[in-house]
């Protein structure tokens, strides 16, 4: 995936759960006590002096301030930000979709492992084992012995806060809650991608869903009929849009090549 620094996107090889998960749980009770409107230095404020998160030490707050920014960025000049705290206050059970949707837009090793799931059959058990193997398998020489396993276990444990998996001690493969705001960000994102027309359905974001062609449209169709996106189709000719969601720069970097 290539896409402008301006919006916030991330590539290479880091990732936060070689030592966090999403951090769902934090990301929630931190846009509780700071405001939309409010700057990026907020955040930092009310993580480290005013530990909002209720975390033991200032160095540990420090690094979770570290860790949730690496995740979500956590500014509002960031595109990625801004649109994930638009639609955050719009439906409650969308949240840790539309959470887990920025974190995979800005941790590689989250985006590019969460296929694997769909390889599973709903209600079929995950266990950390299989996704070690599957780490080891996709990235031989990337991780040592002692680390593979706790990494398949952050993994586990972020596709179980955003609705993929079920169980606390066993973990079984259920789909996650999608709705109509979840599936208008993810188009978004593919937009700010560059992508148009039907090619939305088919980016790396959007597959993330895991919906079937015919409910990905209906769940389009719902998103535009409470307008969180504009969507026509005749044919084969898609075209969606998103009125006033995006600055004129972003706009121009959408459409830029990346």
């Amino acid at each position: 995936m290539a896409a402008s620094n301006l919006m916030g996107f991330r590539n290479g090889a880091t990732s936060v759960h070689t030592s966090r998960t999403m951090m769902l749980r934090e990301l929630m009770l931190l846009l509780e006590h700071v405001s939309a409107d409010a700057p990026a230095s907020k955040y930092l404020d009310a993580i480290v002096d005013d530990n909002v998160l209720a975390k033991p030490t200032r160095s540990t707050r420090q690094r979770t301030a570290q860790r949730l920014t690496e995740l979500y960025a956590l500014d509002p000049s960031c595109t990625l930000f801004r649109l994930l705290r638009y639609f955050w206050a719009a439906d409650t059970a969308s949240q840790p979709m539309l959470a887990f949707l920025v974190a995979c837009a800005r941790d590689p090793l989250l985006r590019a492992t969460t296929p694997f799931l769909f390889t599973i059959p709903l209600g079929q058990t995950v266990a950390p084992v299989a996704i070690a193997d599957h780490l080891h398998t996709q990235y031989p020489s990337r991780f040592r012995p002692s680390t593979l396993i706790a990494t398949a276990q952050r993994l586990a444990s972020s596709w179980a806060q955003a609705g993929y998996l079920q169980g606390k001690q066993t973990k079984r493969r259920v789909h996650p809650h999608i709705t109509p705001v979840v599936t208008a960000f993810a188009l978004l994102l593919g937009y700010l991608c560059g992508l148009r027309g039907a090619r939305l359905f088919e980016s790396a974001l959007t597959q993330l869903l895991d919906c079937p062609p015919a409910e990905l449209t209906e769940l389009t169709v719902e998103a535009s009929t409470q307008e969180w996106l504009r969507y026509r189709a005749s044919g084969a000719v898609v075209e969606m849009t998103f009125p006033g969601l995006l600055t004129p720069a972003e706009e121009q970097a959408a459409y830029e090549p990346h």
